[in-house]
């Protein structure tokens, strides 16, 4: 299973079915993509879309009482947790116990994921871990009278590239960035700019793909050096209001960025920063070139769009932090 920001589910079962060349029953629920594959088949750091991955051990049928959590940590002990890594045969692995919970149920997800970190613990064969520090991390998914139960595959670090992005207020993490890049199909011949490219996670992301240039630039002095720093040799950064890039006109193929909501990054009137930038776009972007465009501010920019005859469509609408932002695809 593969867990991603809700709304890019399709995106990253469209990536599943590139990288695994045998995957079968591929379904998509809110936040997850669930398939079947060979797990010795599978680069578990092969999807840059997803968050994480995870294996599933078992499914089995829930009640909706609270005496009902017994039985789930009676039956999540049954399982036979296998260790990729052998190093614990003396020492007892550290559990991490995670839970999600959709529909009526007289316990909490908290509730769940506690009875069976104590049930586990009980047995003698594991010890409680926390989220930095732990050697198995197990998932429950709570759905109605159903439970599945999974161990995660990758590293918690995954979704945050390691320490190769170093974040900034108002950024993105680097699989949502993915995600955008993927939307604008990358190809070799790109010329590709990010006028709004704060730490420079879409830029860094889009260099994992051939292209002519990349071009990344932000209005903040400061967060242009980090920005550089993050990117290295992948992108030409620099310094520029993204409503008057200097970019020569009709320059670029392909324009992906993660617009200011005017929220963790303060904007004096969003309407006139999105109208410049717009017009900015109309000039920069060459006739068959695509924008990928993520915002909240959906009327205003639908408005602007088409006042200003540029095509524009919803790709994707995601659930991020109680926020409902759009992915735009503007031509």
């Amino acid at each position: 299973m593969a867990a991603c920001a809700p709304g890019t589910e399709h995106i990253v079962a469209g990536e599943i079915k590139e990288a695994y060349k045998r995957v079968n029953n591929a379904s998509i629920t809110r936040g997850k993509v669930v398939f079947d594959c060979p797990e010795a088949e599978m680069d578990h750091n092969g999807l840059k879309c997803a968050d994480n991955l995870y294996k599933l051990y078992k499914t089995f049928a829930v009640g909706s009482h609270k005496a009902d959590l017994a039985d789930i940590g009676e039956r999540v002990r049954e399982i036979n947790y296998k260790l990729q890594d052998t190093s614990y045969k003396n020492v007892k692995p550290r559990i991490l116990v995670s839970a999600s919970r959709r529909g009526r149920h007289a316990y909490s997800r908290f509730d769940a994921a506690a009875q069976v970190t104590n049930s586990l613990v009980a047995t003698g064969r594991y010890i409680a871990g926390d989220s930095l520090n732990h050697d198995i991390a197990i998932r429950l998914d709570i759905d109605g009278d159903s439970c599945g139960v999974y161990t995660q595959l990758t590293s918690p670090r995954m979704r945050f590239r390691g320490d190769a992005i170093r974040s900034v207020p108002g950024g993105i993490r680097p699989p949502l960035a993915h995600c955008l890049v993927r939307l604008s199909e990358p190809h070799g011949d790109d010329i590709f700019y990010d006028p709004f490219c704060g730490a420079g996670t879409i830029p860094f992301e889009r260099s994992a793909y051939k292209s002519k240039k990349i071009f990344a630039s932000d209005i903040d002095s400061e967060i242009i050096q980090i920005a550089k720093q993050n990117t290295g040799n992948a992108a030409i950064v620099f310094q520029a209001d993204a409503a008057n890039t200097k970019m020569k006109p009709h320059s670029v193929s392909k324009i992906v960025t993660n617009m200011p909501w005017g929220k963790q990054v303060a904007v004096k009137n969003i309407s006139v920063l999105y109208r410049g930038f717009l017009f900015e776009l109309k000039r920069i972007l060459s006739p068959n070139g695509k924008a990928v465009v993520l915002t909240d501010q959906v009327s205003t920019i639908e408005a602007l769009c088409e006042k200003m005859e540029l095509n524009c469509s919803r790709a994707a609408e995601l659930s991020l932090h109680g926020s409902h932002p759009v992915i735009f695809i503007i031509r």
